[in-house]
């Protein structure tokens, strides 16, 4: 396995929760060593996972804990190592039993590097001095 350069992804070691409110929240990061891929720019699992995160904490700002039922996800434009990067996320249905968050992952220049849509199942609702 060490001549593949394959290494452990690592997503929210750094992560710092920016803002949250009602149906959103904003992260931040900055891509580290231990998330690129073989070539060296931000791995696409890592990305995901950045997304998945946030989603599951976008429904938790309506009451609700949820998994992930559905995904789509976009890959736009590579992310590179020490780049900073913002994971913003909306609430776009809000629904008794399922909710649909979108996701976008933009660097400090302002580029959209990921775009994505995901369908989270509620599995019950949270207490609200958690949520």
């Amino acid at each position: 396995m060490k001549d593949l350069k394959l290494t452990t992804i690592v997503a929210f070691d750094n992560a710092t929760i920016e803002e949250v409110g009602e149906g959103h929240v904003l992260v931040s990061t900055v891509v580290g060593q231990q998330s690129l891929n073989i070539y060296g720019h931000a791995h696409g699992g890592y990305l995901f996972t950045l997304c998945d995160e946030v989603s599951g904490l976008t429904a938790m700002t309506v009451g609700c804990d949820t998994v992930t039922i559905q995904s789509n996800i976009n890959y736009l434009k590579a992310a590179k190592a020490g780049q900073k990067l913002w994971i913003q996320s909306q609430l776009v249905h809000n629904g008794r039993t399922t909710k649909v968050i979108e996701v976008v992952i933009k660097n400090d220049a302002g580029d959209l590097l990921v775009k994505g849509t995901f369908t989270m199942f509620v599995t019950g609702l949270r207490d609200s001095k958690e949520a």
